[in-house]
């Protein structure tokens, strides 16, 4: 089959897939899905309220772990002997099992969320539990803008005699990666998707354990090139004297240099894996 394109064939193999996708990781992905419940029950049966930026790393940990986990668990067959060769021979076109592939990986972490978040705000019309407010839109930057006032002023009141330097530090650090930080946190879900759909090509077996263990160890590597990198330098000398609004400029474009990188690997690793799944051999 060539690279072609064709709606009909291609509306045919995310049937095919879907129906695969919802045996192989369906029950996975109600779970993950109902993670905040557990967080509520927890608020219900003990009695006190859950902050909103908590409900909202619950989402994002529910999300994370759909990324390492649906590739494996929904397409874990198509690079096996058996199974592959008879995914191989599927009159489709290789653009076609590309699409359906990245599709349904890339789309099962948006569902968690957008699930999630629903489920949430109904949890939150309860007049039990400990869900006593909706979470807003890109909570985790509204809520840590919460927690920086609260830092400041307990009393709620935020009297300006009573503000900190680091108040202000913190809300300008959030004026300036604020925007940058959601695509990059974006761009992170793409990437990692992408790392575990190449070693779900990769490894045929354990999977998702033997990709975690590469992403780890490459993460430890580079952690310690910047260490030795940032010692190496006099970025420390110039935080020591430089004052906040200089720190958080430098903060700033160290934030879109990592995400100018980011975008060229993600890219990079997607296109990787169309020539893997083209090229795959069984």
């Amino acid at each position: 089959m060539n690279n072609t394109f064709n709606f009909n064939r291609f509306g045919k193999l995310l049937a095919m897939d879907g129906k695969k996708y919802l045996r192989n990781f369906g029950i996975t992905l109600a779970i993950l899905c109902s993670l905040n419940v557990a967080t509520w029950l927890l608020t219900a049966v003990f009695g006190f309220a859950m902050p909103t930026f908590v409900r909202w790393m619950v989402i994002y940990v529910a999300a994370f772990l759909s990324c390492i986990l649906v590739p494996a668990k929904a397409f874990g067959d198509i690079n096996l002997p058996r199974e592959g060769v008879r995914y191989a021979m599927l009159p489709v076109s290789n653009w076609e099992k590309y699409l359906s592939y990245v599709l349904y990986c890339v789309m099962t972490p948006v569902v968690v969320i957008l699930v999630s978040y629903g489920i949430d705000s109904l949890l939150t019309l309860l007049p039990v539990g400990g869900f006593d407010r909706y979470i807003k839109s890109f909570g985790m930057m509204n809520t840590m803008s919460d927690f920086f006032k609260q830092l400041a002023d307990p009393s709620g009141v935020l009297d300006p005699s009573n503000l900190t330097e680091d108040y202000y530090f913190g809300l300008n650090m959030m004026n300036k990666v604020g925007t940058i930080e959601v695509w990059n946190y974006l761009v992170g879900f793409l990437f990692t998707i992408g790392f575990f759909m190449m070693g779900n090509l990769l490894f045929k077996h354990h999977k998702t354990g033997a990709t975690f263990g590469i992403m780890m160890g490459v993460s430890y590597i580079l952690s310690t090139i910047m260490q030795v990198v940032m010692f190496s330098s006099n970025i420390f000398n110039f935080i020591s004297d430089a004052n906040l609004e200089s720190i958080a400029d430098m903060i700033g474009s160290m934030m879109w240099v990592s995400f100018a990188i980011n975008c060229v690997l993600t890219i990079a690793l997607y296109i990787g894996i169309f020539f893997k799944l083209k090229t795959q051999k069984y």
